[in-house]
């Protein structure tokens, strides 16, 4: 083995000895921010352990990490945050970080169960709701749309950078994508040209794009299902259009094909 292979696996051990204290942390964070009524650290925490779990290639710690992010801001949307069943739903993520890293310390692989208790757990939150992802650089176009879908059964996860996009696409299933065309690092057309060539649960998302620019110059209008101009965001037209996408009556919430 190289020198910088060794100095790499010393690094992998030294973040998975340092786990269990980096996970009592969070479980100490949950409690505070209960009873502080204020979710900043811990948001910033598990975001910190995501990171740099991804930067080590534990993956798996990525996406429980990734997963407990977006029952926090459903949560937080909802106004559910602080209760007990709140707590009870993050201890349960702090549970199944745990026993990953019990099971990676001692046979170097994550429990065979890891999506499924993920998926249990995502299914509490974001019951009879669709997920949607928006990909927005600008807040008050961000805020726009998230008040454009007031009324309607969805759990809005939210980022401003197209590759941050591409990276929660490839974690989690969702629904529908409200993009913009106009990303940091991967613009609309980029992250749909990337996410068509992946063989995951999100390949054929519906997609909808926001943008100022005119129809006449998008060259891939192909790669969405609908093109709505950023000005028409708050006289409605996306609410419309978001209801005739998706069958908000279907039992399994599937969208429309």
């Amino acid at each position: 083995m190289s020198d910088v292979s060794d100095i790499l696996e010393k690094l992998r051990e030294g973040f998975l000895d340092d786990l269990p204290a980096r996970i009592d942390l969070i479980e100490s964070e949950v409690m505070a921010s209960v009873e502080n009524d204020t979710y900043d650290e811990l948001f910033r925490t598990v975001h910190s352990l995501k990171g740099s779990a991804g930067s080590y290639n534990f993956h798996v710690v990525t996406k429980i990490a990734h997963s407990m992010e977006d029952v926090m801001q459903a949560l937080m949307q909802n106004k559910q945050f602080g209760t007990s069943s709140t707590v009870d739903t993050l201890l349960k993520f702090i549970d199944i970080l745990r026993d990953t890293t019990a099971s990676l310390t001692e046979t170097k692989s994550a429990p065979l169960d890891v999506d499924e208790r993920i998926e249990f757990l995502r299914d509490e939150v974001f019951v009879e709701s669709l997920n949607v992802l928006v990909v927005e650089p600008s807040k008050l176009y961000a805020s726009m749309i998230e008040y454009s879908l007031e009324g309607l059964a969805v759990n809005l996860a939210f980022t401003e950078d197209g590759y941050q996009a591409l990276d929660n696409l490839l974690l989690n299933k969702y629904d529908l994508l409200i993009t913009s065309l106009e990303c940091p690092r991967l613009n609309g057309d980029a992250l749909i040209a990337a996410l068509r060539l992946v063989h995951n649960f999100n390949k054929d998302i519906k997609v909808i794009l926001v943008t100022s620019r005119s129809q006449e110059k998008i060259e891939n209008k192909n790669y969405y299902d609908s093109i709505l101009d950023r000005k028409e965001i708050k006289d409605g037209s996306l609410n419309s259009i978001v209801k005739e996408m998706i069958d908000f009556d279907s039992a399994n919430n599937a969208l429309i094909t």
